[in-house]
Parts: C-alpha cells; structure tokens; sequence
C-alpha cells in the first residue's frame, strides 16, 4: 500500500484547540467537532447573533399510549415523525381524544416548526400551516416562535447549510441520534440588518402561504374526484369469513388465476373493482404507458457535475433529505432517466403497507430531473390530462388495487404487465380537463414555492458568508 492510499483509507483524525471546547456542556465526542460543524460555528461568531431561545420555545410531548382508531370522529389523524415532510402528508390512524392525556398537547399548531429528535437523518424542517395543523404527533421537536415574524425568519435561517450543520451538531446518542430542546434553544441565530431581515421574512411568508393554498386544493380536488365518481369515502369492506379476528375469506376456484398470494384476491379489493365497473372505469394502460427502466452504474458527482436524481423515498418528500447528483455516463441513454413535466412517478419496490404505488407528479421543478430505476414512470397517453392522471392514481380505490398487485417475499415489487389492468375512476372529459389542469397549477404553485424558497434561504446563507471570516483552529 503505498502512503497516498494509506492516507485515504486511515481514520479522519484533527486536532481541536482546547479554548474551541464550550462550556458548560464540555462535549467532548468527536462528531461535536467535524470540520462543517465548527466552521458554521465560526461564520455565526463573526456575526451578530442572539440565542434561539430569545426568540423561540421548543419542546418534545412526553411519551403516551396511543390509542388509535379508524374513525376520524374519533380525533385529530395521527402522523408519524417522516410523515410531517411529505409534500401531502396523510393517515389513516385518528388518535382517540377520549383516551388519550393531554390530547391538546399532541396537536399541532399553526406557526410551529419541526424537526426530528431522533433518527439518521437529523436537521429537516417542516412549518405547520394550515395543512399541518390538522394532524397530531408524538414523537417530534416543536420549536414555538414568538410571533409569527419570528417563525418565518427562524425556518428560513434553519434551512441554511449554517443553520442545518448547528442542528447536526447538537445531536447525542451513540446507536441513534438523538436532538434535546435545549440543544435546540442554545443554536445561535444570525440576526440580519432591519431592512434584509425583513426581506426574508416577506419571502418566507409568501412561499409558506403558496404552499399551503396549493396543498388544501389538491386536497379539495381528490374529495372533488370522489363526488364525481360516487364512490364514498370509506373503502367497501368486503365480505369476509368472520367479522373479527384474521381476516379470513373463500373464493371460487373458476376466480383463481396463477396468483396464489392471498392479498391478491382480498374481498376487500375485488369489491372496490366492481364499484368501479359500476361506474365505468378505465383501465391504467388505457391512460398512461407505464415505463419502469433498468440497472446502471451509478457514478455520483457534486452538484455542479451532474443531475438530481430522485430515490423511490425521495418522491413524496416536500424537501428532498439527502439529494444526490448522477453523471450522464452512469447510463447507456441518459435520456431515458429524464423525468418531464406533467408525467406520474412512484415507487415500485418496497413494502406495500407504505409509500409502494404513491404518485407523485413530476412538476416544473423537477422537470428535466433523473429518477432512479426503482421508480414507475406513468406517462399520460394523447388526449389525457397529466393532473387527471394524478389525481385517479392517487385515489384510495386505485391505490387498494396497486398495493394488492405487488409480488416479491420480502420485498414487494410492482411491474407494468401486474398493474396495466388496474382500474381508474372515469369522469367526463370536461370534468377531466378542469380537474386536471387545476391539479397542474397547483403543483406548479407548490415548485414555486419552493424555489422562493431556496432563493431566500441562499441569499441569507450569501448574508451570513459576507459577514463573517474563518479562523483556523
């Protein structure tokens, strides 16, 4: 082995200057330390900055037994912790106000922001709107602002890579990451001249009201699609054995195909089928080519060098955790890896009591992106709205079919020969083309949002760069 590869492949091992050790805490574990951890630290100490806790509370709801139901009479849909990121998030657990201490402390609250207290993935944020406040959750970080000012511009300086690395470094735990409040509440905060402070926070509102607007009417939209079709909100239940306990069911052996799974010919599904017949559904190969690509080489690049590429978790997160970027030459044809506006995507290996057969709609931020070969493109055939697609790919009886499609053992899998068949509620052409376009637009909205966004939160990183300087240590 020669010295430059027994270079590369020893430990990364620094130094640290004793007075860099702050007290009280005294951390001395070494991921403290890492070189973005401390050169954030030192861009904020060469500007002017106050505690995050002059301008906010934080807090995590202490543990409960959570009594769930089905019935959204019962209480607010519960959400897990990566649920609150989704750009449209749901759930089909209501914890039970009954039974549960202090329901109101589980609720979330408009102005709030989230992070995660623990998991890999520490820093990503989310802020409840509308749309958000309509949930409850345990197990995540709220941070309270004073005022909701102050909430717009602590989101935005959270979301820079100096905010992001000052969130990491707090972090304790050896197995599992884990985030305190008070981790939270000692972060410094840049605080910007007047003039520029305000800018960001206009920005931030603007982009925030945007995106709620634009994720209520995708919901109004799929409750529209519903009324449309007379299909009623609830699932039909299908008939079953038994009334309780295993869901156990017979079936007639003219009915058998080459499926020997169970899950495939669940009562449940078959009778969502015949609803949908009785309404005159259409088959998903009759809208949409269904294109599912190969294995490559992947040869990952920095920003600069190559493309983003979308992973199967990455297409239902409102900000992508992780983001990688892809050289053209990890493909024969890289042109069949581009994903284009108006297309459907989802995720076709993984398990399928989670996001296996979610759609997302590839909007105009992502147009011209990759996507990986473990995502389903849905390319809506001539004369077939793109936001229509969506919108029936989405629907609860679309999705029961999918989910039951799904073949492997341990992993589930979906092919385009399992799920041509699947049935999509039918709605007259008019009703298509408004649906659809109103779905387009609100997409669209939400990617404009989102590039706000980024631009604001660029600049305010810009802001604290030129305000600072880098000493060594």
């Amino acid at each position: 082995m020669t010295a430059l590869e027994f270079k590369a492949s020893s430990p990364r091992v620094s130094t640290v200057n004793v007075f860099s050790i702050e007290r009280p805490s005294l951390r001395l574990d070494a991921k403290h330390y890492q070189e973005e951890f401390v050169l954030a630290r030192s861009r904020v100490a060469h500007c002017v900055s106050s505690p995050l806790r002059e301008l906010a509370d934080a807090f995590v709801p202490g543990r409960m037994k959570l009594v769930s139901a089905q019935n959204s009479e019962a209480g607010a849909p519960y959400l897990r912790a990566h649920d609150a990121f989704e750009a449209r998030p749901t759930s089909k657990r209501y914890a039970v106000r009954a039974r549960t201490d202090n329901y109101d402390d589980y609720l979330l609250k408009e102005g709030m922001l989230l992070t995660p207290s623990s998991g890999r993935n520490l820093g990503p944020m989310a802020y409840v709107g509308k749309k958000l406040s309509r949930f409850a959750m345990t197990d995540i970080l709220r941070i309270v602002p004073q005022d909701k000012d102050a909430g717009y511009y602590l989101f935005a300086y959270l979301l820079t890579p100096t905010g992001q690395a000052l969130i990491r470094r707090g972090r304790t735990g050896t197995m599992v990451d884990h985030l305190s409040p008070e981790d939270v509440l000692q972060i410094p905060v840049v605080q910007l001249p007047e003039k520029e402070r305000k800018r960001v926070i206009a920005a931030i509102r603007k982009a925030e009201e945007k995106l709620d607007k634009a994720r209520l009417s995708l919901d109004e939209l799929d409750l529209e699609l519903h009324r449309l079709t007379g299909l009623g909100p609830m699932l039909p239940k299908g008939k079953y054995l038994k009334k309780t306990g295993a869901r156990v069911f017979s079936i007639n052996s003219r009915d058998l195909t080459l499926r020997l799974d169970a899950a495939y010919y669940e009562p449940a599904v078959r009778s969502a089928q015949m609803v949908l017949k009785s309404r005159g559904a259409r088959r998903l190969d009759e809208l949409a080519e269904l294109r599912l690509l190969g294995r490559y080489k992947r040869y990952y690049v920095a920003k600069e060098f190559g493309r983003p590429i979308l992973s199967g978790r990455h297409l239902l997160q409102l900000r992508q955790v992780n983001l990688q970027y892809i050289s053209d030459r990890s493909f024969k044809l890289p042109e069949s890896f581009i994903l284009k506006r108006g297309w459907c995507v989802f995720t076709c290996d993984g398990r399928a009591e989670e996001q296996l057969g979610s759609p997302a709609y590839v909007h105009a931020r992502w147009d011209g992106w990759m996507a990986s070969n473990h995502v389903m493109r849905a390319i809506p055939l001539p004369g077939i709205e793109p936001g229509y697609l969506y919108l029936a790919l989405r629907n609860s009886y679309v999705q029961l079919q999918l989910k039951a499609r799904a073949t492997g053992s341990v992993i589930d899998a979906l092919e385009p020969e399992t799920i041509a068949d699947v049935l999509l509620p039918s709605v007259s052409v008019a009703d298509q083309k408004r649906l659809g376009k109103a779905a387009s637009r609100a997409w669209d909205d939400i990617a404009m949002a989102q590039e706000l966004e980024e631009r604001t939160v660029a600049e305010f990183e810009a802001a604290i760069g030129a305000g600072s300087t880098v000493p060594l240590i």
